[in-house]
């Protein structure tokens, strides 16, 4: 059963990750406080708060973690809570972690935790949780973010998720780049506010195997967008599931 639940979150902010639909994966927070704590202070304290959202800023279900010590890990799995699916192509889980004992110092207040799923069909990934801030753009420009690495060839291929964790729809654009400076660009689509879109990059860049046989099927991916993302991508061979996905560097399946 989800708990509501109220937190004094002071200047911590909270994290966000993949929610998806029970019947792709299941999905469990694991909640792990000593990643955010460099010093060794055994009398730190953190509490959590773990609220799901599908296409709206009004979280659909909430659960208190409670407190726990630095050291102490915690694990959610999100089919025990009575609460309903998200959409088929998921939605957004957000995992808002405070260190009651300090306010933060320097730098992004986040305490990221991460997200472990597994298919029933084999396979998954393991995806870390992200800070995002939702405010207006100063400069009004696209916000470009860029995969450094992408793969599509006829045996592997990149898997891509984006998750909108803000309160207005997003436009998004894909570009794909080989070694020689040739692109090619996806059609234009919409998130909706606190949406998730989860594609293979082959099926969404037309032509993309072509425009990287020369460089062995390898090229990079810029998202072009009207408001930053928080995007993700890992690896699938074969049409076989998911080994991994990250927001940094890729983890190869097997």
């Amino acid at each position: 059963m989800a708990r509501s639940a109220s937190l004094d979150a002071g200047r911590w902010l909270p994290t966000y990750g993949w929610w998806p639909h029970p019947e792709r994966f299941q999905a469990s927070v694991m909640i792990s406080p000593y990643h955010s704590a460099l010093e060794s202070d055994g009398d730190a304290r953190f509490a959590t708060v773990v609220r799901g959202y599908a296409g709206s800023g009004t979280p659909v279900w909430e659960h208190d973690m409670g407190e726990q010590a630095m050291g102490e890990e915690r694990v959610l799995t999100l089919s025990d809570l009575d609460v309903p699916p998200p959409p088929p192509e998921g939605a957004v889980v957000e995992v808002h972690t405070v260190r009651l004992d300090r306010e933060p110092s320097t730098g992004v207040a986040a305490i990221g935790m991460w997200i472990d799923a597994v298919s029933p069909d084999g396979g998954g990934y393991i995806i870390p949780t992200q800070p995002i801030r939702g405010a207006q753009k100063v400069i009004a420009r696209d916000d470009v973010q860029v995969v450094p690495g992408i793969i599509a060839t006829d045996e592997v291929d990149t898997q891509l998720l984006l998750l909108n964790v803000i309160g207005e729809s997003v436009e998004v654009r894909l570009v794909a780049s080989s070694a020689e400076g040739l692109t090619q660009d996806s059609k234009p689509f919409t998130l909706t506010p606190y949406s998730a879109w989860h594609g293979s990059l082959r099926r969404t860049v037309p032509r993309v195997r072509r425009l990287l046989e020369s460089s062995d099927g390898i090229g990079s991916l810029a998202i072009y967008s009207n408001h930053r993302l928080l995007p993700h991508f890992g690896f699938s061979r074969d049409g076989g599931p998911v080994g991994s996905l990250d927001h940094t560097a890729p983890i190869f399946a097997n």
